[in-house]
């Protein structure tokens, strides 16, 4: 490809297409205004985000960040990101191992800045607000390292069609809002009846105020309705303020960032990454016929025996060596994570997940070769290296372990059934939502998650540390299959305690 230049900046001119076949995804932690369930609720008692608060979800968005450099192939980052939020500028603007591997995977397109309306990686003046540091920073690693940017489109005309497409994908949400199911509400955000039912009510307002907007004309953004329903009458929106006075605040910020992260990803067809200890995807209540209206190809169909079969043949015996002692991720530097990178096991954990990414055969899943566990392994694998990177590079000896166990989460409609491989090869399980609650008959979207998690110091609890989809599949009167899988659950497992979410990395099917 030729290179494009700018003034002084040296870059390839990339479109969606070009990342086919690849693991690409945004992760939702760069959002400034990303909080996770805890923050958020701590914001809201405090009416702001409080210093103590911004750091502390600084260095939860920063282990996220990282985490995605290490568990995907290439990471989407907004342009203004690179220079206004010190999550991602920290790494350049002082010399050393972190801006010499920053530098590296810029050049090898690992990290792609995105843009929107500008075309260049570094804009011609410098932003209104202060973010001196990160600028000057990043113009330097701009202006003599090569690059890869990504944009809806490079050609003008196409590039106004693809924003109004965006934008319809965003505004359609907000319609679809007025339809959102109290079942679903209380799964993924974690609301009781009642409470779920008053937010189903004020999401119909919002939507219909949302609607009087769009359909005057008049596009309806993310700042507008932070405007309106967040922050209210006289709060500062880049300050994060909050008005815990008005209805529903909480849940209804979650909707929208979780919309606002994924509309991007979806807009050029790769994954998003939601960060642990907030909604996941399945929160936006994404059916059948939304994808049908998109466009995407027809899900292939399952039912409960196939589910049950998958869950009965799939084994970890192979890597239950591994699980012994998991290494934690929690001391990875940039530099350590730019090393694992370039060594056979990242390589290997990469192709044997692309392998199994999208599959629509439930004996794939539980197939010893390439399946579910082999994945596992080879990220734990992947984890070992990594740990023995960090230890050789700042001779701080062996750092923090866990016992590990696989997860297979089934979303099927408004219910999630866990199913957790524990290390002594019995299965836990845990439901989550209410299978008498679906509609009957009614064919439900069905999606297959992967992923480790830990368990914690007093082995009858656990926590997920990060999950994968790695199927999406339609099912027919869900309520009657679901319920099926969990009969056979209830008789061949033991239920668990619910676990706390961690990152989830999730795309929309072709």
């Amino acid at each position: 490809m030729v290179a494009h230049h700018e003034g002084d900046v040296s870059f390839e001119q990339l479109g969606a297409g070009d990342l086919a076949g690849t693991i690409t995804a945004v992760p939702q932690s760069l959002d400034n205004h990303w909080l996770d369930d805890e923050l958020l609720a701590r914001a809201l008692r405090a009416g702001r985000v409080t210093g103590a608060i911004a750091a502390e979800q600084r260095r939860r968005a920063r282990r996220e960040y990282l985490r995605a450099l290490l568990n995907t192939e290439k990471v989407i980052v907004n342009r203004a990101y690179l220079y206004n939020s010190a999550i991602v500028y920290r790494d350049f603007v002082r010399d050393g191992l972190d801006r010499k591997a920053f530098r590296a995977l810029l050049a090898d397109g690992t990290i792609i800045p995105f843009l929107m309306d500008e075309t260049s990686p570094v804009p011609r003046t410098a932003p209104a607000f202060d973010v001196t540091e990160g600028f000057e920073g990043w113009r330097a690693v701009a202006e003599t390292t090569p690059m890869s940017c990504l944009r809806l489109a490079w050609d003008d005309s196409a590039y106004s069609e693809l924003v109004l497409q965006m934008s319809d994908g965003f505004e359609n949400f907000l319609t679809r809002l007025g339809k959102f199911r109290a079942p679903s509400l209380r799964r993924d955000l974690g609301l009781g009846e009642e409470e779920a039912d008053a937010v189903c009510g004020h999401l119909r307002e919002v939507a219909a105020w949302a609607f009087e907007r769009t359909n005057s004309g008049i596009p309806v953004t993310r700042q507008m309705l932070y405007e309106r329903f967040i922050v209210g009458e006289g709060g500062d929106v880049a300050a994060r303020e909050y008005d815990r006075n008005l209805p529903h605040v909480a849940p209804l910020k979650q909707l929208l960032d979780l919309k606002y992260s994924t509309n991007l990803a979806d807009a050029i067809d790769v994954y998003a990454i939601t960060p642990g200890g907030s909604p996941r995807r399945t929160a936006l209540q994404e059916g059948i016929a939304d994808r049908s209206r998109t466009g995407r190809r027809a899900l292939a169909g399952t039912d409960a025996d196939q589910v049950v079969r998958m869950i009965r043949d799939l084994t970890f015996e192979s890597v239950q060596g591994l699980l012994e002692r998991v290494p934690s991720l929690d001391r990875l530097t940039l530099a350590d994570i730019r090393e694992v990178r370039a060594e056979r096991e990242w390589r290997v954990y990469r192709d044997t997940f692309a392998g199994l990414l999208g599959t629509a055969s439930v004996e794939d899943v539980a197939s010893d070769a390439g399946g579910a566990a082999a994945v596992t392994g080879a990220y734990v694998a992947m984890l070992e290296k990594a740990e023995e990177i960090h230890a050789a590079n700042w001779q701080d000896g062996a750092g923090r372990r866990f016992r590990g166990l696989a997860e297979l989460a089934i979303d099927i409609g408004a219910v999630t059934i866990n199913v957790v491989y524990m290390n002594d090869h019995a299965i836990g399980y845990e439901v989550v939502g209410d299978a008498a609650a679906m509609a009957l008959g009614r064919a439900a979207r069905v999606t297959v998650r992967l992923g480790l998690g830990r368990l914690l110091e007093s082995r009858a609890r656990h926590r997920i540390e990060n999950t994968a989809q790695i199927m999406d599949l339609r099912m027919d009167d869900p309520a009657r299959e679901a319920q099926k899988i969990i009969d056979w659950l209830a008789a061949h497992g033991t239920r668990i305690d619910p676990a706390q979410n961690g990152a989830d990395q999730s795309r929309e099917a072709e």
